[in-house]
């Protein structure tokens, strides 16, 4: 039986993707700056954006766009990306300071990243749980190793 690429992370990542990278460019073009002020945030669904912000958004989800194509690398995809929106989530919970970003709004944006990471961790998991293990490159989870036939080389595994 063979499975259709559009399963649950890839489909996930696809939605995900194209939501973050569209925010980030309504963002720059709603005009975030580039300072590291409060004057240049602009708040958009809730986040607070300012330019650095949102090119690290394309950054970091233009890439997804691309990794959806493929289930095994939508998996690993949504597991690192999550890491890199819970380690930002739980520091703008903390400071309204965040690398670049004065974030006077920060509870709202540190509790969105945090969402969403884990909403991709689920996502991974989901797809882990669905194919039995995780991927390898060719897409087949890793399962029982392939035994030889009767007769064949030592050494050489057969289907």
């Amino acid at each position: 039986m063979r499975r259709s690429r559009w399963s649950v992370a890839p489909a996930g990542l696809l939605v995900i993707s194209l939501l973050e990278v569209a925010k980030a460019i309504a963002a720059l073009v709603l005009g975030a700056g580039f300072g590291t002020g409060q004057h240049e945030v602009v708040r958009l669904l809730g986040m607070d954006y300012n330019g650095w912000h949102a090119v690290a958004g394309l950054a970091l989800f233009g890439p997804g766009l691309v990794c959806a194509l493929r289930r095994p690398w939508a998996v690993r995809y949504l597991l690192v990306a999550a890491v890199f929106g819970i380690v930002p989530g739980v520091w703008a919970l903390i400071t309204p300071n965040v690398l670049l970003l004065v974030m006077p709004h920060h509870v709202t944006s540190g509790l969105v990243h945090l969402v969403t990471s884990a909403l991709m961790i689920t996502l991974a998991a989901i797809q882990i749980r669905l194919d039995g293990g995780l991927p390898d490159r060719r897409g087949a989870a890793h399962r029982e190793p392939l035994r030889a036939r009767p007769g064949a080389r030592r050494g050489v595994v057969r289907e």
